[in-house]
């Protein structure tokens, strides 16, 4: 019997090394090394031996399903591999690994070829997981837009198809829901390993290196955390920021909130961590310095001006900007007012410092819209709109 042309050629190409040279009892850990090797591949699982066994084929979901396990029958056929794979390990691996067998060629021929059928089994059953049955799950109707929901859906994807999970969601990502799907992506994400990233930001980059739709950069901004940013290919990276910072220049919020450059706003996050940054907090200052247009001015204040301690990092950079928000809080801005006093404490030190001491005539000690974090007063409060001074 020639045992080459009775078993698979990738299970052949495991154990061949060891088989011509007539090292059989190595030929057999070959062949039961290749199977667990399968099951792994399989599942995403990176255990071993009978624990292997029991995540992948054990329970009342086993990961691989060797059938439909609509029947008892076919349930008892289900467990009936699980203990044949335990059999493997238990009783064909162990003893190998930790005791002088000696095997002979006849042995060798009749193991390999039960790992062959082993293996078979494995390669032929179902995966609970996979890509297209993911990807329905995320249009359920039923769907739970919570953290917890989320990670009870990554439980259900093996550590290794979890790139695939996140790639399969960024391929689709015009046709799903990323608002319904922002705890399951930020969790995902959270959770590739540096090689998986990788991978899944190149894919990300050569998406970007031709993008042009808004709904295609916008999506693929949705599926990025901002601090992966100097990890895209640097072409794609330099077009989108240009992109993005020309949006920004011709974005004003007009009547009615409508909003030109839209795709601007995207940039909020992104832009501490631009190549190009100085060039767009240069834009920013401009907009928010231009005396003589209240909806370009109302772009920058609205999506931008809570962030700008980011943007801001040469000297010279940051006390134009706190020179230009000072002087539009004295003009009688309300809307720079209004974001300032919202997030004022969210700034550093220094510029809340900076700021307070240049409106320092502005505040009420008694009676402060806000506390800094060292308990410095800081403006006053506003009487509320359409507050009727008459007492009666």
């Amino acid at each position: 019997m020639n045992l080459q042309t009775n078993i698979s050629d990738s299970l052949w190409e495991a154990v061949s090394t060891s088989y011509t040279s007539e090292n059989y009892k190595h030929a057999i850990l070959d062949a039961v090394h290749y199977v667990t090797g399968e099951i792994r591949a399989r599942t995403g699982i990176d255990g071993d031996g009978t624990a292997l066994v029991s995540q992948a084929l054990g329970g009342d979901h086993p990961k691989l399903r060797v059938n439909s396990l609509t029947s008892a029958s076919e349930r008892d056929v289900q467990k009936g591999i699980e203990h044949l794979m335990r059999g493997l390990y238990l009783g064909i691996r162990n003893p190998r690994s930790h005791e002088q067998i000696i095997d002979t060629k006849h042995d060798a021929d009749a193991i390999i070829h039960f790992v062959d059928y082993l293996a078979r089994v494995i390669n032929a059953s179902r995966e609970s997981f996979t890509i297209e049955n993911f990807l329905m799950s995320l249009s359920d109707t039923e769907f739970v837009e919570s953290e917890r929901y989320a990670e009870l859906l990554i439980l259900e994807i093996p550590v290794n198809r979890r790139v695939d999970a996140l790639i399969a969601i960024f391929e689709n990502r015009l046709t799903v829901d990323l608002q319904k799907l922002r705890y399951l992506t930020k969790q995902l994400l959270a959770l590739l390993n540096d090689a998986q990233l990788e991978q899944y930001l190149s894919i990300v980059s050569s998406a970007l290196r031709t993008a042009s739709e808004e709904a295609d950069i916008r999506t693929t901004l949705r599926l990025l955390k901002p601090e992966m940013w100097p990890r895209i290919h640097e072409t794609s990276r330099l077009r989108i920021e240009n992109r993005l910072i020309r949006e920004i220049k011709s974005g004003q919020v007009i009547h009615n909130n409508k909003i030109v450059g839209a795709l601007g706003t995207w940039a909020y996050a992104y832009i501490k961590y631009f190549s190009q940054r100085t060039d767009a907090a240069s834009a920013l200052l401009d907009k928010l310095n231009d005396t003589f247009d209240d909806a370009e001015r109302n772009y920058v204040v609205k999506y931008f001006l809570a962030r700008f301690p980011e943007y801001f990092i040469a000297e010279a950079e940051i006390r134009r900007a706190l020179r230009i928000i000072v002087a539009l809080v004295r003009q009688g801005d309300y809307s720079v007012r209004s974001v300032l006093v919202s997030n004022i404490r969210n700034f550093p030190g220094e510029w809340q410092t900076q700021i307070a001491e240049s409106l320092q005539d502005l505040t009420d000690p008694e009676n402060p819209a806000v506390f800094l974090d060292d308990g410095t007063p800081f403006l006053d409060k506003p009487t509320a709109q359409g507050e009727d001074d008459i007492p009666f």
